[in-house]
């Protein structure tokens, strides 16, 4: 017996290019054309912040060091103190503010030297596969270990995130000789402070919320060099990604981390896997609550009255839209479900996903 949803789903589609996915429980009860590679937009972000809950977790904290070619000697800092960063995309004068204290209350008085933040912990490159010529960079500012500001005010964000501390151990009464620089941290350093970022739910929430790019991307970098040690690499975070995804029992092509990527490929059904997959790990609640609820975020205006949080994606070059989230059914069940669209205009598309996920919180899918 077909239910009134799944015929609701049907209509809302009219036979239009559209994958879609629902799940329940531990399976998949609903799909159309759902095991069918598809660009998956910013919805890419959800590969990233799955991979990322699962192998960081949810608690850690991405530190920035200050450090050393020699621990210091009666306060004094003979050369260089060097500023390395792990993948924080929220380093700004704040951050270096506190960094210079803890620098201080290390008791250093003295660089004789200046500050120079790294640039090698991460690959700089500002580019992915899949990305459009003149157009993808503009969505996205270049990515590095050590950011400054997001990296939006051009330059060598290493050098303006050194700059920053230098001005704040100034600012402390710490002497500091040299002008801050940019350049290749030596190895063997000793840390001398160390600051962290905020808690990586929180980093999600605002990449999910608001789909942030620059945040995935660093994130993506994060991951290969977590993994792959010496990666560090837009292609190593991918990798990790796609193998996170394939551990799962999930087929997906990743060239990036935000979904800027027109070589990114998933399916719906893969999607909808890995969000009931999510619900029973440990960081699952945190996933659930780094996506924009109905009428907040990216679904501003969308959804409301209807208990959902969701990842929307847009790429109008190939005019993919995509929606996968979350949904609280009639039942209460909460209920995982991932659509994508290719060659809709975007209000014909939104229209579609948004009366499918309305489809769905009005049935009872969770009781069969």
């Amino acid at each position: 017996m077909v239910a009134d949803w799944t015929r609701a789903i049907e209509g809302a589609v009219g036979g239009r290019d559209v994958s879609v996915a629902v799940g329940v429980g531990d399976r998949i009860v609903f799909e159309l054309a759902g095991e069918e590679p598809r660009i998956p937009a910013s919805n890419q972000k959800l590969l990233t912040s799955m991979a990322a809950l699962d192998i960081f977790g949810p608690e850690h904290r991405f530190p920035t060091v200050a450090a050393s070619g020699m621990p210091p000697e009666g306060g004094v800092i003979h050369g260089d103190l060097w500023l390395v960063g792990s993948g924080d995309p929220e380093v700004d004068a704040s951050s270096m503010a506190r960094l210079a204290t803890a620098v201080r209350a290390a008791g250093v008085a003295r660089i004789t030297g200046g500050v120079i933040g790294d640039t090698s912990a991460f690959t700089r490159e500002w580019w992915a596969p899949g990305w459009v010529p003149g157009l993808s960079r503009s969505f996205v500012t270049r990515t590095t270990a050590l950011a400054f500001a997001g990296n939006a005010g051009g330059g060598l964000p290493e050098e303006a995130a050194a700059g920053s501390l230098t001005a704040a151990l100034r600012s402390l009464g710490v002497e500091v000789i040299a002008e801050a620089e940019a350049g290749v941290a030596p190895r063997g350093l000793d840390a001398v402070a160390v600051t962290r970022s905020r808690p990586l739910r929180d980093l999600l929430a605002v990449q999910n919320h608001g789909s942030v790019n620059f945040y995935a991307e660093t994130l993506l970098k994060a991951l290969g060099a977590q993994v792959a040690g010496d990666g560090r690499s837009t292609a190593a975070g991918a990798e990790a990604v796609a193998a996170w995804a394939a551990s799962r029992g999930v087929a997906a092509e990743v060239m990036d981390g935000s979904g800027l990527s027109h070589r990114d490929f998933v399916s719906a059904r893969g999607l909808a896997t890995l969000l009931l997959l999510a619900q029973d790990e440990p960081w699952g609640e945190v996933l659930d609550a780094s996506l924009a609820p109905s009428g907040e975020g990216t679904l501003e205006g969308r959804l409301l009255g209807v208990d959902a949080r969701a990842k929307t994606g847009t790429l109008f070059e190939e005019s993919v839209s995509s929606l996968s989230g979350y949904v609280t059914d009639a039942s209460g069940a909460r209920v995982a479900f991932s659509m994508i669209s290719r060659g809709l205009d975007k209000a014909t598309a939104v229209a579609i996903e948004d009366a499918i996920v309305r489809a769905l919180a009005g049935a009872r899918i969770g009781r069969g």
